[in-house]
């Protein structure tokens, strides 16, 4: 599965809206924090502007390097590691913009094997990257508090006790391996109208605990801004209230950014009915003064 076509691998949300708000500029530097199949880079790239690519995910990265071989070392940086990393790594960059989109790709969901969709049977890993704590680590150890508290927390279901119990009351009988594992457990306590809900809920805040997405996000948002030149424009595509609300947050509370956008855009009725995906999609700018 790691030779997919690029349209296969990631759909790009509001890719005209994103690449727009960044205002590319020819021979200039920007920042794709999360590379993914490669959708904002190549519009970046075509527009004549030059990529510093951030991704954890070892697939992400060697798909773009053969998709983007004759751009690599001239027009294109790629690194190989989450974006919270990256006031190390823009030394020495003159950067004129950072897009920030922060979906789980449509690969990641539909192919990958770790975990990620409570549709497939995989190992209950949910990482980007291959080290750290599983999300099936976690369920095994944690307290059933801390996992009540996960659970409400980063996926603000009001089922989180109740799956917490039912979580620990089954691990006594045998450790969690797979998105299977954890599904049963889930709709054997949850009303069956509530299944996919409650599935994508749980599933989510796994995948953010395991990842540190909500405070990776937080660094990196900040940590950018000393790379970027006055007038820089920062877009950010969250697809949920937690991290839109750090999006917001940091922008309002950011002496060094003016935002750009009061309320946030969303995508059009017609992109919703090509790309469902698209309906959650919350899309923030705003720029370095």
């Amino acid at each position: 599965m790691n030779r997919l076509d690029p349209s296969v691998y990631h759909v790009p949300v509001m890719l005209a809206e994103c690449i727009d708000a960044l205002q590319v500029q020819p021979n200039c530097w920007y920042v794709d924090a999360t590379l993914g199949g490669g959708g904002h880079t190549a519009a970046i790239l075509e527009r004549g502007g030059k990529v510093i690519a951030f991704d954890a995910d070892d697939v992400a990265v060697h798909r773009a390097q053969d998709r983007f071989a004759e751009q690599l070392g001239t027009s294109l940086v790629m690194m190989h590691t989450n974006f919270r990393t990256m006031a190390s790594r823009l030394e020495g960059y003159v950067v004129h913009g950072a897009l920030f989109d922060l979906g789980v790709s449509s690969y990641q969901f539909d192919y990958h094997n770790r975990g990620f969709s409570f549709r497939l049977e995989a190992p209950l890993d949910m990482r980007f990257s291959a080290t750290g704590p599983t999300a099936a680590d976690l369920l095994n150890s944690l307290p059933e508090e801390e996992i009540a508290r996960l659970i409400f927390m980063y996926g603000e279901d009001p089922s989180a006790r109740k799956i917490a119990a039912a979580i620990v009351r089954r691990r006594t009988l045998a450790p969690y391996q797979t998105t299977i594992d954890l599904r049963e457990t889930i709709t054997q306590h949850i009303p069956p109208q509530h299944h996919n809900k409650t599935l994508a809920r749980v599933f989510q805040a796994l995948r953010i605990a395991v990842n540190d997405e909500l405070g990776a996000l937080q660094t990196a948002l900040v940590d950018v801004i000393p790379y970027m030149v006055k007038g820089a424009h920062i877009v950010v595509m969250s697809y949920h209230s937690l991290e839109d609300r750090i999006v917001k947050d940091t922008f309002r509370d950011t002496t060094q950014l003016t935002v750009i956008t009061k309320k946030p855009i969303e995508a059009s009725e017609q992109e919703v009915e090509r790309n469902p995906r698209a309906r959650s999609a919350r899309l923030r700018v705003a720029e370095v003064r």
